[in-house]
C-alpha cells in the first residue's frame, strides 16, 4: 500500500445515486512510460496531484531536465508510448521507501537500481541503453526530483476513465481495450459511458463530501494506440474518436479540493 503522507482524512458514508460512480481501481505510474502499479487506497492533499505519479522520466535525445530548476518539459523530449511503443513490453516495479526500481521482461527481471542514486540510475540507463538500441536517439538519462510531476500538462490534476466508455469503444475498435492505454489514476464503474463528461466544470463528492473539480476532458495522442500487454500499435485511438465522436477526448482531469483518501468502491459523483 501506498501513500501520500499523514494529516489527511477519511471521506465515509454516502450513497449512490443515478450520477454517480463506483471507484473500480486505482493506479499510479511512477516513472513516465513505464507501467503503473495499482494501489490498495490514493491519499490526495488539495490542490496536489498523486504523490507517487510520474516522479521520474528518462530523457531519450539529451539533457534537458534540471533538477535543481525543475519545469514543466514537452513530452516528446522523454522515453514514452507516442515515441517509443516497445517500452509497453518492460513492466516496472517502484518501491517509494527506496525508489527502488525494478524492470521485467516476459516474467524476468532485467534491470535493478536505485533511482535516488547516481550507481542506480546508471544501472537502469545501461540496460536501457542495450535495450532500445537504435530506438533510442541518445543514452537514456533518468532524472526526477520528489519535488517535480512528469505530467503531459503542467497542472495539479489526478486522471479518471469511465470503464463504461471504454465498453462503447470497444463497439468500434472491435478488440478489446486494456484500460492501461490510458494511464488513469482513477477508474471508475456504473456510470453509463461518455456521462462523465458531464461532469467537467462540476464539483464532485466521495462519498457525499467535497472532493474535486472536473476541470477538463483529456485528450488523446496515439499513446493510446500501443497494446500496454505487446508493446504494438494495434488500434487508432485518436483517429476513431475523431471520426465517430468529433473529438479525440477520453476521461477527464480532476483537482483535488480537499485532502482526501480513496479506495476501491468509494463512491464518486456530482453535488446537486
Amino acid at each position: 500500500m501506498f501513500g501520500a503522507g499523514e494529516n489527511v482524512f477519511v471521506m465515509e458514508g454516502g450513497g449512490r445515486g443515478m450520477n454517480e460512480a463506483i471507484v473500480d481501481s486505482l493506479y499510479c505510474w511512477p516513472v513516465k512510460g513505464l507501467s503503473g502499479q495499482p494501489l490498495d487506497e490514493m491519499r490526495l492533499r488539495a490542490h496536489e496531484p498523486c504523490a507517487l505519479d510520474r516522479l521520474w522520466a528518462i530523457e531519450r535525445a539529451g539533457p534537458v531536465f534540471d533538477a535543481a530548476a525543475p519545469r514543466h518539459i514537452p513530452k516528446g523530449k522523454f522515453l514514452q508510448l507516442v515515441n517509443t511503443p516497445a517500452l509497453a513490453r518492460l513492466k516496472s516495479r517502484y518501491d517509494p521507501q527506496t525508489t527502488g526500481l525494478k524492470l521485467f521482461e516476459d516474467g524476468r527481471e532485467v534491470a535493478s537500481g536505485t533511482l535516488a542514486s547516481a550507481e542506480g540510475r546508471r544501472a537502469i540507463e545501461d540496460f536501457l541503453a542495450r535495450w532500445l538500441g537504435d530506438l533510442a536517439p541518445a543514452r537514456p538519462r533518468v532524472v526526477g526530483t520528489r519535488r517535480h510531476h512528469f505530467f503531459d500538462v503542467p497542472k495539479p490534476f489526478v486522471s479518471l476513465i469511465n470503464l463504461e466508455t471504454l465498453k462503447e469503444l470497444e463497439r468500434h475498435t472491435a478488440k478489446p481495450l486494456h484500460p492501461h492505454r490510458f494511464r488513469a489514476n482513477i477508474y471508475v464503474s456504473g456510470l453509463p459511458a461518455w456521462e462523465e463528461t458531464a461532469w467537467e466544470g462540476r464539483e464532485l463528492l466521495l462519498n457525499g463530501k467535497p472532493a474535486f473539480i472536473a476541470r477538463e476532458q483529456i485528450g488523446r495522442c496515439v499513446a493510446t494506440e500501443v497494446n500496454p500487454e505487446t508493446g504494438e500499435r494495434d488500434v487508432v485511438i485518436p483517429r476513431m474518436l475523431l471520426t465517430t465522436y468529433g473529438h479525440k477526448n477520453c476521461g477527464l482531469y480532476l483537482e483535488p479540493i480537499a485532502d482526501v483518501r480513496l479506495k476501491p468502491g468509494d463512491v464518486l459523483g456530482v453535488a446537486s
